[in-house]
């Protein structure tokens, strides 16, 4: 190994010790949003992963975990998921494999996990306790988690010193609006000022690179009234500056409306009246959470995307971006969905992103046309270990929105640092034979590099070439550099993700949250 990490060693014995984890997480994991169980394939996946990685640090004489928190650490864990004819192993997928050399030569590993690709993240998020001032204090519970777990501090970090990322979007939970007369619990868990706060410090300290650009939470259903969320989209816009306008239809809360309208169809009235208004100000790109239900708060009929197609098609010069692509849309919850499979033109009632897919057929939207599919939190679900599902997913998206049109996004740093997507992906294929049986294109280098970056740059006009230079030079990225050297480029790799750690801490807030209106 090219380093030793000697701080490995430094610790004290009272110290609290190190995870010894695979860098792909395959235990229970929540944002907060939605909770995933450990699958049984998961379970024997991770005890394949330890076992393996142990005597792989055993056979080269290093610690075991220094062995993890390495490059031969990650290429070990993808051998493991797709490549090993082991019996242990819960089964091979050739479209993820890795050459078995690499878990035991650095070089290789690092010629496997590394790579030159602008990568331009649309989904990240940090929370801010200081907006959730009049959250109700049972909620105490869940945002303490993120806001010990995905603070400011840890954004800067997970995004910046400890990824590949070059360029984030920042973006918001939905929530309510705050006016000083409003005595029912409002806010959202970074409000717009905050993002567009954040926004100008973190591209400060990157040496004004513009490394951040951010969205405006819209609610087209607040208390508030939709001509006042209009002002909001007005004075952000033209005081702040917004880079997009964040958008939840089915965000259902009884303190949004009392009388019980609970969320919206993007065709309803409202929400016209944004598009509109956004189409209006100049600024047509309209962020759209369809799918990855979220507990009881959110109402499956509005988080289904049947109405994407219909508004694109009406809204030609608008550009949606279908946050989450629509996975595990028409279930009330994501363990209830199944992995994402072929697209079936006879299904009369397609779920997950096939119900996406069909709202662009049935209203003549073609690929790369004036929707794209965002991939935030999808990979998240059963695809890191599950390659069949990851290929059949990208293979749709690149198929029928098109190649153009699939953006990155990994709704960190509630994950933690998203450099094992980014590892993971880079070494995702889709096989040869499923291109052929359902007419993929190739998850290529050209392919992944639209997908990693290039797609969102030109639709939120980078100049690529200018950007990496100028990156390149900025004190944020020497920092970075140091830190490798002395810590390694996988130190990430010891974190756990932020959110819940049991399903009855999840269910427990899920609940207080749902009945004060907030989410989570």
């Amino acid at each position: 190994m090219k380093s030793k990490f000697p701080w490995l060693k430094m610790l004290k014995r009272t110290d609290p010790e190190l995870p010894f984890e695979p860098p792909i997480w395959m235990k229970d994991k929540s944002n907060g949003e939605y909770y995933h169980f450990q699958t049984e394939h998961e379970r024997k996946m991770r005890q394949f992963v330890l076992e393996t990685a142990d005597a792989n640090a055993r056979k080269l004489g290093v610690d075991r975990r220094a062995f993890m928190t390495s490059a031969m650490g990650m290429a070990t864990t993808l051998w493991c998921v797709a490549c090993s004819d082991d019996d242990k192993n819960p089964g091979k997928q050739p479209a993820l494999c890795v050459p078995k050399e690499a878990m035991f030569d650095e070089d290789a590993a690092c010629a496997l996990v590394e790579g030159d690709q602008f990568i331009f993240d649309v989904q990240t998020h940090w929370f801010n306790p200081e907006d959730g001032k009049r959250f109700p204090e049972s909620l105490d519970g869940l945002f303490g988690i993120l806001y010990e777990n995905a603070n400011e501090d840890d954004y800067i970090r997970g995004m910046f010193l400890e990824s590949d990322t070059h360029l984030a979007v920042l973006t918001s939970w939905p929530g309510t609006t705050c006016p000083e007369d409003l005595t029912i619990p409002c806010g959202l868990p970074l409000a717009n000022e905050s993002m567009a706060n954040s926004r100008d410090k973190i591209n400060q300290m990157a040496g004004n690179t513009q490394r951040v650009v951010q969205h405006v939470q819209v609610l087209p259903n607040d208390l508030s009234g939709v001509d006042a969320q209009l002002d909001i989209m007005t004075r952000m816009h033209c005081e702040r500056l917004a880079y997009g306008w964040k958008m939840y239809p089915g965000f259902a809360s009884q303190s949004i409306d009392p009388r019980g309208t609970l969320g919206y169809m993007l065709t309803d009235p409202a929400a016209r009246q944004v598009i509109e208004h956004g189409l209006k100000l100049g600024l047509n790109r309209f962020n759209v959470h369809k799918g990855l239900p979220i507990a009881a708060f959110f109402r499956k009929e509005f988080n289904h995307p049947k109405d994407v197609g219909v508004v694109a098609k009406d809204y030609p010069d608008a550009r949606f971006v279908i946050y989450h692509s629509g996975i595990c849309s028409g279930y009330d919850g994501t363990n209830e969905a199944p992995a994402e499979g072929p697209y079936d033109p006879d299904d009369p009632d397609p779920k997950g992103t096939n119900a996406l897919i069909r709202s662009l057929i049935d209203n003549g939207i073609g690929p790369n046309q004036n929707v794209y599919g965002e991939v935030g939190s999808a990979i998240n679900q059963k695809m890191q270990t599950d390659s069949i599902a990851a290929a059949h997913f990208f293979g749709k998206l690149m198929k029928y929105v098109g190649t153009d049109r699939v953006l990155w996004g990994t709704d960190c740093v509630i994950y933690g640092s998203p450099q094992g997507f980014i590892q993971w992906f880079r070494n995702l294929t889709i096989p040869e034979d499923m291109q052929t049986e359902f007419g993929y294109p190739p998850l290529d280098d050209t392919n992944k590099r639209k997908i990693f970056g290039l797609n969102a740059a030109s639709l939120y006009g980078i100049d690529v070439e200018a950007k990496r230079c100028q990156i390149a030079s900025s004190a944020l990225t020497l920092r970075r550099r140091d830190l490798d050297e002395h810590f390694g480029s996988h130190r990430w790799a010891l974190r756990t993700p932020g959110g819940p750690k049991s399903w009855s801490e999840y269910v427990l807030e899920s609940r207080q949250a749902a009945a004060r209106g907030r989410p989570g």
